[in-house]
């Protein structure tokens, strides 16, 4: 799977993240998937609810008022994403909700070496996804 994003998109979530910082910076995601790509079409920042620098949480109503505006566009949730003062690498409370959010990508930026890196649940088994940053 290649998950596709704008240099944009990419410069956005690293801006986000270090106004944020030392709080987890969030994300939610949406765009167009199919079997072999998710295309990113719009990244939309929100809120970290829990104000933490090891935890986040999204507001319900905020994600579901910007996924009905996405829907509305023809566009799908497709991703989350957060920031981590660690590897770019899911932490084991980020495998235990990933879980939870079926085959939805997950979007980490490593405050520690700015690298970024997706992931989803496959089939029950963590998957790396290829990341492809283009117009």
């Amino acid at each position: 799977m290649i998950l596709r994003l704008t240099p944009n998109h990419v410069a956005l979530l690293r801006q986000e993240t270090r106004r944020v910082y030392p709080i987890e910076a969030c994300a939610l995601l949406f765009g167009h998937l199919n079997e072999t790509k998710t295309v990113v079409r719009r990244v939309f920042p929100v809120p970290n609810r829990l104000e933490s620098a090891s935890r986040f949480e999204v507001d319900p109503e905020t994600f579901v008022r910007l996924n009905e505006e996405a829907e509305a566009d023809g566009m799908s949730f497709v991703g989350l994403f957060h920031s981590h003062a660690a590897p770019a690498t899911p932490s084991p409370t980020d495998l235990k909700f990933m879980k939870l959010w079926g085959t939805t990508i997950w979007l980490i930026l490593s405050t520690i070496t700015d690298d970024i890196a997706a992931f989803q649940i496959v089939e029950g088994n963590l998957s790396s996804l290829a990341i492809e940053v283009d117009d």
